[in-house]
């Protein structure tokens, strides 16, 4: 799945929405079209998925175990 910009003038996808799209939707070939977004729909959304899901820390290679510092 990727996010481009769009490269040819297209309404926005989403229902009652009328600006043009500035960004394209790809999941190569899961769905028959890309899905076009204006840059208002597209920061809604992705507020909208934050509040569901939000991004775990990765943990880093330099921080000693527990483990480690009992030793």
């Amino acid at each position: 799945m990727e996010i481009h910009e769009c490269k040819c003038k297209v309404k926005c996808d989403f229902y009652g929405c009328n600006n043009l799209a500035k960004y394209t939707f790809s999941t190569k070939g899961l769905i028959k079209r890309d899905l076009c977004f204006c840059e208002e729909c597209l920061k809604g959304m992705y507020q909208a998925i934050g509040k569901i899901q939000t991004p775990k820390p990765i943990s880093s290679p330099f921080k000693l175990n527990k483990r480690n510092i009992k030793q």
